[in-house]
C-alpha cells in the first residue's frame, strides 16, 4: 500500500465547472429543451430505380403523416372483378410475409398509430395512411409496403373482411353528401370507368377470394404505379426506408393494362333516401388534371362560391353569387356550393344544393342559369 500514489477516492475533480450548479428542484437537468433549428419548408421528389415516386415535405411537425398511393382504383375493375378495389383496401393492414394480423395491429398500437392508420379505395386510387411520431418513420414505412407488396390473403381473413361491405353500404346509404357524389359519378359516366363505384355490393360477394384479390394486386400494384407521400418527415430518410422496404419484398412486375378513357355520357338518377331535405347536384364534363382549361374552371367554381342559411359566420361565402342569387332569394333552400372534381382524364363541375322536397323542380331552374359551360348535363337526386 505505500507504493501506491495517493489518491482520495471520495473526492471528484472536475476540468470544467458544473454546468448544474445552482439549479433548482424545479428545472429539470434530463431533459433540457434543445435549441430549434428552425428551416423553411421545402417540397422534394424524387424516384427509386423500381420506378416508384417519392414525395415529402418537412414542417417541423412531431406528427408524420404518411401516404402509400396506388394507381388502381375501381376504374380499372372488370365485370370479373367487381368490387375488387373495395376489397383489396379492406384487406390493408393484415397478415404479411413477415407479420400476422395480431403482431401488425399491435405493432401499431405501440406506435399509436392503431386509430389514424387506414386504407380506402377510390375510384382513380388506394391510398393506405398512417399517422404517428415522426421519430417512428423506421418502423412505420417497412410495414405499410409490406402490405401492399406481400399480403398473405388468408381465407379466414378474406371471410372476416366480407362483414365490413354491408356496414361500408349502409354507411354510404346514409350520407346523403356522399351518396349524391355516387349517383352523380354513376349518371355521368354510366357503367364505364369513374361511373364504376368504389364501394362493393352485394353482387360482389361472390367475387371476394383471396384469388381474386390477390390477382387484381399483380395486375395493378407494380412500384411505377405508387406514390409514397410524407409529411414532416426528412425526405432523406423516407427515401431510405422505402428503398430498405423493397429490399424484404420482391416488387410486382409492371403489367401493361388497358387504360380505357372516361366516357362521359349524362344522365338523371333519383333514390329514396332518409333525408327529410332534397339533396341535388346538377353537373357537367369538366375538365381534367394537367390541362390549361383548369385554372378558369377552378375560377368559375370560386366565383360561384357557395353558402348556408344556417351558417353565416365569417368565410360562409355571404357575397358569393350562389349566396346572392340563389339561397338569398329563395327561403326553401337550405344550403348550395359549387363544385369541381377533376381526374386523369375527365371531371366534373357543377352545383350541389339542399333544398325543401316540394322546391326541388324551382332549385334546379335557379342553378341552371348560372351554369352555362357546357351543352351536356346530368343530375342526381337524393
Amino acid at each position: 500500500m505505500m507504493e501506491l500514489p495517493d489518491y482520495n477516492f471520495y473526492e471528484f475533480k472536475e476540468s470544467e465547472p458544473n454546468p448544474y450548479q445552482g439549479t433548482t428542484l424545479d428545472r429539470s437537468i434530463l431533459l433540457d429543451p434543445p435549441a430549434p433549428v428552425l428551416t423553411a419548408p421545402k417540397f422534394e421528389f424524387s424516384k427509386l430505380e423500381n420506378g416508384m415516386k417519392i414525395a415529402s415535405i418537412d414542417k417541423q411537425g412531431l406528427t408524420a403523416r404518411l401516404g402509400l398511393y396506388v394507381h388502381a382504383g375501381s376504374r380499372f375493375e372488370v365485370p370479373g372483378n367487381l368490387g375488387v378495389a373495395h376489397m383489396a383496401a379492406l384487406m390493408g393492414y393484415r397478415s404479411t410475409a413477415h407479420l400476422s394480423h395480431l403482431r401488425t395491429v399491435k405493432t401499431l398500437e405501440q406506435l399509436g398509430a392503431h386509430l389514424s392508420s387506414s386504407a380506402t379505395a377510390g375510384r382513380e386510387e388506394i391510398a393506405y395512411q398512417v399517422e404517428l411520431q415522426r421519430e417512428y418513420l423506421a418502423l412505420a414505412v417497412p410495414l405499410m409496403i409490406g402490405n401492399v407488396l406481400f399480403p398473405r390473403m388468408l381465407p379466414w381473413e378474406v371471410k372476416a373482411a366480407q362483414s365490413d361491405v354491408p356496414t361500408a353500404k349502409e354507411a354510404l346509404i346514409k350520407d346523403p353528401d356522399n351518396m349524391v357524389s355516387e349517383l352523380l359519378h354513376k349518371a355521368a359516366y354510366c357503367n364505364n370507368t369513374l361511373g364504376l363505384s368504389p364501394v362493393a355490393s352485394e353482387r360482389s360477394m361472390s367475387y371476394f377470394t383471396p384469388e381474386t384479390i390477390r390477382g387484381y394486386l399483380l395486375d395493378h400494384f407494380a412500384p411505377e404505379r405508387m406514390v409514397f407521400v410524407g409529411v414532416n418527415v426528412a425526405h432523406s430518410e423516407l427515401s431510405k426506408w422505402v428503398m430498405r422496404s423493397f429490399a424484404d419484398y420482391n416488387a410486382i412486375p409492371l403489367k401493361k393494362r388497358e387504360d380505357k378513357k372516361a366516357l362521359y355520357t349524362g344522365g338523371d338518377m333519383r333514390m329514396e333516401g332518409a333525408s327529410p331535405y332534397c339533396h341535388l347536384a346538377l353537373g357537367f364534363e369538366s375538365t381534367a388534371f394537367g390541362q390549361a382549361e383548369l385554372a378558369p374552371v377552378a375560377l368559375v367554381q370560386a366565383l360561384l362560391g357557395g353558402g348556408s342559411a344556417v351558417y353565416s359566420g365569417i368565410g360562409s361565402g355571404l357575397t358569393s353569387r350562389l349566396s346572392t342569387q340563389v339561397l338569398k332569394q329563395s327561403p326553401y333552400v337550405e344550403s348550395c356550393a359549387a363544385f369541381n372534381t377533376s381526374y386523369s382524364d375527365s371531371g366534373l363541375f357543377g352545383v350541389y344544393g339542399v333544398c325543401q322536397p316540394e322546391k326541388a323542380p324551382d332549385s334546379d331552374e335557379a342553378d341552371g342559369v348560372f351554369l352555362t359551360v357546357g351543352a351536356r348535363s346530368h343530375t342526381s337526386r337524393y
